[in-house]
């Protein structure tokens, strides 16, 4: 099964042709600018090294977002549109899972919580916690449990940093673009007493939490986006 994942959630412009969990061919760029320029050219670039062509794709996914405005609108209306001129399904994934679980892949396993954290411009974060004591994989933990800062909707640094000053050292991790905004004025790296990993979400994580949606059965994603103020509906 041949699908395509476009992830444009934040500056980096990242495709991956896939066949199953597998990555045929990927292009990924800075792209501070915007995507809209070269989503047409990269993808041509995919088809020729790997000799696919459209009519051979599945499926194919886009970023839900929260994420950079401009991009995500772009990377979705981009996809929305092939998907509806192939007539094949079009799924969403959130950024938060992509980065949960591309950090679970190297975070030690003492580390029994991870907070994702995206970058919402405006000196504001987006952010979502997971559970990562299970055996089925990071577990976003709902707003209603881990406090209304994690909803996903743009909150301020300070605040992020408020709640999880107060864990145990070593128990809770921190990944994703918005690391940076958590720093302290001056410093880079880690706030004191938190492990922090700078880490963008990348499109084969995307195709393969994709395909295993597929594989189990469930269908398209909604069509609005989460841009972390407000839904903006296709």
């Amino acid at each position: 099964m041949i699908h395509l994942a476009i992830e444009t959630s934040t500056e980096w412009v990242d495709l991956a042709l896939m066949r199953e969990s597998s990555v045929l061919s990927r292009f990924s760029v800075f792209r501070p600018g915007g995507a809209s320029e070269i989503l047409s050219s990269a993808l041509e670039s995919l088809f020729v090294c790997t000799n696919q062509k459209p009519e051979d794709l599945a499926f194919l996914s886009s970023s839900q977002g929260p994420g950079t405005y401009t991009s995500i609108r772009v990377g979705h209306l981009f996809s929305r549109g092939l998907s509806l001129a192939l007539g094949i399904p079009h799924l969403t994934v959130s950024p938060f899972t992509m980065l949960a679980w591309q950090a679970a892949e190297f975070l030690p396993k003492a580390v029994g919580r991870l907070a994702i954290v995206l970058d919402a411009k405006r000196g504001e974060v987006n952010a979502a916690l997971f559970s990562l004591s299970g055996n089925a994989g990071p577990l976003r933990i709902p707003a209603e449990e881990a406090g209304e800062v994690f909803s996903g909707r743009a909150v301020s640094p300070e605040r992020i940093l408020e709640l999880l000053s107060s864990a145990q050292s070593g128990d809770i991790a921190i990944a994703g673009p918005g690391v940076v905004a958590l720093s302290p004025k001056g410093q880079s790296g880690a706030p004191a007493g938190l492990s922090s990993h700078l880490i963008f979400p990348s499109a084969p994580m995307m195709g393969r939490l994709a395909f295993e949606s597929r594989k189990e059965g469930l269908g398209e994603g909604a069509s609005a986006l989460l841009y972390g103020r407000e839904s903006v509906c296709f």
